[in-house]
């Protein structure tokens, strides 16, 4: 895959954009970035911006590859996420939310992507898209909030949705999986979340880190009323043998479909 991803033909981003996204990408994820995002950009006429965010492990050589199949992509150096932190983030002013990027990848995810000015959507890397995602497009369009919804019964949250609201005032919303979340960052109130924040880490110190991060997001997205993107078309796959013969738009394949996306899908 990792080879296949360096032969494709490099596909030119236009100046005019419909979509702009952003993706945390690293050593072990570049190449399922480059398919996602090519994809992507294929099925949108190239009319897409793109950013790459280090998870701390991404390096020059593995950026030029993506811009070498990609070129004009964006990429946020640690240096920059770093001094834009200093700024909108202060570790004087916000421990807690400066302790949870450094505490886990998943986190920068929440926070150097969604400190960005306006709206912003990031995606994972493991996910093909086979269409336009026009209802995305709306929404970046409209600035309103979505989320790709989880088809498994549980919400990985710290808590009971009616502790966490009843007990700590905080609100989620149910089903949510971080493959794609889009909102308008303007609209966060980070104080607020700094509180929420520091609330779960001390009533939930045994909850790991994606069950904090799923927690905050979830309750960010509940804010803006994000609507779930329709699961009919914007799928998730969990199991090796998954129905491969929907008019999918995007697939994000995870536990055992990590097998049939990694020998076969990509092909496609």
């Amino acid at each position: 895959m990792k080879k296949a991803a360096l032969k494709l033909p490099p596909l030119n981003l236009s100046k005019h954009k419909i979509l702009n996204v952003s993706f945390l990408t690293g050593a072990k994820y570049w190449h399922q970035t480059i398919f996602c995002a090519y994809t992507l950009a294929h099925f949108s006429d190239g009319e897409i911006g793109i950013r790459l965010y280090s998870d701390g492990t991404l390096t020059d050589e593995q950026i030029g590859f993506i811009n070498q199949v990609l070129p004009g992509i964006e990429t946020i150096s640690e240096q920059q996420v770093l001094q834009h932190l200093n700024l909108v983030l202060p570790q004087h002013t916000f421990p807690t939310l400066r302790h949870l990027r450094n505490w886990h990848p998943f986190f920068r995810r929440l926070i150097d992507i969604h400190t960005s000015p306006s709206w912003a959507i990031h995606m994972d890397s493991d996910m093909i898209f086979f269409g336009k995602p026009n209802q995305i497009i709306e929404a970046y369009q409209r600035k309103t909030a979505v989320y790709m919804k989880e088809q498994l019964a549980s919400s990985y949250f710290v808590d009971s949705e009616d502790t966490l609201r009843d007990k700590y005032g905080i609100n989620c919303i149910k089903s949510v999986n971080g493959g794609i979340v889009a909102y308008n960052n303007d609209k966060v109130d980070y104080a607020d979340l700094e509180e929420k924040a520091k609330l779960l880490l001390q009533h939930y110190p045994q909850a790991g880190p994606a069950q904090v991060e799923q927690t905050l997001m979830s309750y960010m997205l509940h804010h803006q009323n994000a609507a779930a993107l329709d699961e009919k078309s914007y799928s998730i796959f969990y199991d090796d043998k998954p129905d491969l013969s929907r008019p999918d738009i995007v697939r994000h394949y995870i536990f055992k479909a990590k097998l049939p996306y990694l020998t076969s899908e990509w092909k496609k």
